[in-house]
């Protein structure tokens, strides 16, 4: 029954995590007309992934005005999204099945983080709640409380693998957006959560739907699409998000071009988030467009070797070997073993990519009938990562050799 439970409550807490599953990975939205500069930098800076400069903005402004609910949300955020991109479980595919999030155990978070964020949190909460006990029908209130309930069951999912808490704050999340919607169905912004709990439940085995409606929800798909790309066209603080959120569920429903016209749109809007091109590369690469994908890993291996602005930030590893996976496809072996050589060269800890990196170059050394080469690699990762999938790999491949 506990497991039944789960399923249907999935829906709620799957709608309250569609920052989790973004390409650009900051859950703020689109500043107000006249809003004042120093919100207005830190929103692009959060947008490109200058964490530093955002957050210094933030707290000069919230110095002045403490009870600034955007902001008190966008420096939790921030807070947030740092932690995320360092654990980097801010690309999709750490929400597959056999993605990170999935793969591992709770996450070892950095010395002081935890407490920073809900100390944060817990200040955005409170200066929701005290203006809802005021006034139950403060729509903005309604809206950012959603958010920071959001937020917590991002935090608890993601990095506590906390399930059932996250599921609570969720359902909370859900709760607050449906009695704004209720109150004033032209808060567009507030479609975000309930959109897409309508694309997921709409999306559930006839069986899990059965279910599902016996606990209240009753998703469309096509409703949900609809009122997501609403969002994206019309909303305020949520129309960026609706757009990611949308080459999300695009690339799932292999809507291809509609995926990559959006991602066009924000590696233009946001030059300074190589989320959004290793985004785009993936969707290339579902279209089996190897050429196309090159062009783009291309562009960031050179922002990795020239050391451009950010190039700290970017998981240097995973660009390294997927762009070697792609040169492979274009039957171009050389240069794939080059990529996958430098991206082995990333080893920081258990940087399973560039294991990866590894073991795909043993393989194809394998295929070069390179057995010296392709030893070395199965035994550098048999013995370095003996327990993963990975690891596995390379001893079975190690004992077809005997």
């Amino acid at each position: 029954m506990l497991r039944k439970f789960a399923i249907i409550h999935s829906v709620a807490l799957l709608a309250s995590m569609a920052p989790a599953t973004s390409a650009l990975g900051t859950q703020v939205g689109a500043p107000a007309s006249g809003c004042p500069d120093r919100v207005e930098e830190a929103l692009a800076d959060l947008y490109n992934l200058q964490f530093l400069p955002a957050r210094q903005a933030l707290e000069a402004w919230l110095r002045e005005h403490p009870e600034d609910l955007r902001a008190l949300n966008y420096l939790s955020n921030a807070i947030l999204d740092q932690e995320l991109l360092k654990e980097g479980l801010f690309a999709s595919e750490a929400y597959t099945n056999k993605g990170d999030v999935f793969r591992k155990g709770k996450t070892a978070l950095t010395p002081g983080f935890e407490k920073e964020f809900l100390a944060s949190l817990e200040k955005a909460q409170k200066a929701a709640g005290d203006r809802l006990q005021k006034n139950p029908e403060d729509q903005d209130a309604l809206y950012w409380a959603g958010m920071a309930h959001a937020a917590r069951s991002e935090f608890h999912f993601i990095l506590e693998r906390s399930y059932l808490t996250a599921l609570r704050e969720g359902s909370e999340a859900r709760k607050y957006h449906l009695k704004l919607c209720k109150l004033n169905p032209s808060y567009v912004d507030a479609l975000l959560v309930i959109g897409l709990g309508d694309y997921v439940a709409g999306s559930l085995p006839w069986y899990v739907k059965v279910l599902a409606s016996l606990a209240g929800f009753r998703g469309s798909r096509p409703r949900g699409l609809a009122e997501l790309k609403r969002v994206s066209e019309e909303g305020h603080w949520a129309r960026v998000d609706a757009k990611i959120i949308l080459v999300t569920l695009y690339r799932r429903d292999k809507m291809y071009p509609e995926a990559l016209a959006l991602l066009d749109e924000l590696v233009r809007s946001y030059p300074g988030n190589f989320l959004g091109p290793m985004e785009m590369a993936a969707v290339y690469e579902d279209q089996n467009n190897w050429p196309a994908a090159a062009k783009v890993y291309g562009g960031l291996v050179r922002k990795l070797r020239e050391h451009a602005r950010g190039y700290e930030l970017m998981p240097a590893a995973k660009i390294l070997y997927r762009a070697g996976r792609v040169y492979e496809r274009l039957g171009e072996p050389e240069e794939a073993l080059q990529l996958y050589d430098a991206a082995s060269g990333q080893l920081l800890g258990a940087n399973l990519d560039a294991y990866r990196a590894n073991l795909a170059a043993a393989e194809l050394d394998r295929r070069l009938n390179r057995p010296a080469e392709a030893l070395r690699n199965y035994r550098r990762v048999a013995g370095a990562v003996p327990n993963t999938e990975e690891g596995k790999a390379a001893l079975r491949a190690l004992q077809s050799y005997h």
